[in-house]
């Protein structure tokens, strides 16, 4: 319940409320955000699958890692820049919804694995015995594709509006169907 206040707040903002009122504006941060998370994923996926023996013309992980750095490091941006924005219009609907938070538990993990465990087996020279490289890329995939999941869940797995506070004899009527926007 500590954060809650700032979900309010954080939905109450003049940006929040414009997206809130813009389909084009959901669209376009929408379209900016998945931009990241195809970058960032992208490139992981590139340097996981050298991990695993299927990369690039069998070059070496360190090497893929460090020529996709820059785009690895902008999709995070991307994704770290429109998530928060994206969150502000619907703050209250996403801190109800146990996917948002599985979602930012899941991202917190795999950015952690990822700038530690994963960067430390990546740049290893000579590389990492086989087993940890492949354990590595395979925590690694699951990682982040569970983050994508987990946000494609928020979409999904939305909770009611108003939690049910009617007598059995008012539930013969059902009510209106809920509002998505």
């Amino acid at each position: 319940m500590m954060v809650l206040p700032i979900f309010q707040w954080m939905e109450r903002t003049p940006v929040a409320q414009t997206i809130r009122h813009s389909a084009q504006l959901i669209a376009l941060l929408e379209s900016i955000h998945l931009i990241g998370l195809t970058l960032l994923l992208g490139t992981i996926l590139m340097v996981d699958l050298s991990l695993l023996g299927l990369g690039i013309g069998r070059s070496p992980a360190s090497r893929i890692a460090s020529e996709l750095k820059g785009w690895t490091a902008a999709g995070l941006v991307i994704m770290l820049l429109s998530g928060p924005v994206l969150l502000s219009s619907e703050a209250i609907r996403c801190y109800r919804t146990p996917s948002f938070w599985v979602k930012m538990a899941l991202f917190a993990i795999a950015v952690i694995f990822h700038f530690t465990i994963h960067k430390r087996v990546v740049a290893k020279e000579p590389p990492a015995p086989r087993p940890i490289a492949r354990w590595t890329a395979l925590v690694s995939l699951a990682l982040w594709i569970s983050v994508a999941l987990a946000g494609k869940a928020i979409a999904i797995f939305q909770p009611p509006e108003q939690p049910i506070t009617q007598s059995p004899a008012q539930l013969r009527h059902p009510p209106a169907a809920p509002r998505h926007s």
